[in-house]
C-alpha cells in the first residue's frame, strides 16, 4: 500500500503548490488492485514570511510515498527525491491529477 499526499488549494478542489499548500489529502494506493481511496486530510499551517516553508510542507506528509503537487521548487524536490519520496507536478483538479496518476501506473 502506497500513501499518496496531493497538495491542495481553493478549498481542496485544485492542486497546488508543495511550499504554500496548508492542507494535503492523503489517499492509500493498492498497485495490485488499483485502487485509490482516501486517508485523511493533513494541515500544514503557513506564515508565509519565510522561504523555507516547504519543510512544513514536507514534515507534514512524513511518511507518505508520492507527493502530487502544482509546482515545487528545485531545493524542496531535492530533499524529497533524498528521503524516497516521489514527486509528481501536475494540475488541475484533484479528479483530475489522480486519474493522471493511475493511467501513468499501469
Amino acid at each position: 500500500m502506497m500513501k499518496i499526499a496531493v497538495a491542495v488549494k481553493d478549498n481542496g478542489v485544485k492542486v497546488g503548490h508543495f511550499g504554500t499548500s496548508e492542507s494535503f489529502i492523503v489517499y492509500n494506493y493498492d498497485k495490485k488492485s488499483g485502487n485509490i481511496e482516501y486517508d485523511n486530510l493533513i494541515f500544514s499551517p503557513k506564515d508565509h514570511t519565510s522561504p523555507e516553508e516547504w519543510e512544513k510542507s514536507a514534515d507534514a506528509i512524513d511518511g507518505c510515498d508520492v507527493v502530487i503537487c502544482e509546482k515545487i521548487g528545485v531545493v524542496p524536490k531535492g530533499q524529497m527525491k533524498h528521503k524516497g519520496v516521489e514527486v509528481i507536478e501536475d494540475e488541475g483538479s484533484i479528479d483530475e491529477v489522480l486519474d493522471n496518476f493511475l493511467k501513468n501506473q499501469k
